[in-house]
């Protein structure tokens, strides 16, 4: 093949394809419930190879961020698609709250596009999974 049709067969591969933004919204907030505090991070769309990095960054950003006694809720309710590399994202985040001692909850509701590969994997005995943002208050510590 001609170098000059590689080139173009790249061009034509990435025109078209959307871009990680439009693929995954990522939206903080911070909420109170009597005394206590969340900074949320919720997310929408599909989490895949494409999208992985922009939730990562966000939700690593939110661990950062987070005030004394303060939870971080990774609200999932509205994620249409996860991949392993989703799933993986929710192990390091697991992981790095229980290093630095930092309160963690993923709302799932009844999402089947996260709920069937966390299931699949058995993670859901590893992650700490709530179905709505009053019930990971409610089990909040």
């Amino acid at each position: 093949m001609p170098e000059s049709e590689v080139g173009d067969a790249e061009v034509a591969s990435s025109v078209g394809s959307p871009a990680a933004e439009q693929l995954v919204q990522v939206q903080t907030t911070r909420l109170v419930a009597g005394d206590q505090q969340a900074l949320v991070v919720t997310v929408a769309g599909e989490i895949d190879t494409l999208t992985v990095g922009r939730f990562r960054d966000a939700a690593h950003r939110g661990l950062d961020e987070l005030g004394a006694g303060e939870m971080l809720l990774v609200d999932l309710t509205k994620v249409t698609f996860m991949n392993s590399r989703g799933l993986q994202v929710l192990v390091e985040l697991t992981e790095l709250a229980q290093q630095h001692q930092r309160s963690l909850r993923f709302v799932v509701g009844d999402t089947r596009a996260v709920l069937r590969p966390l299931k699949v994997t058995e993670l859901d005995t590893v992650v700490p999974l709530c179905v709505t943002v009053q019930d990971a208050f409610e089990s909040s510590p």
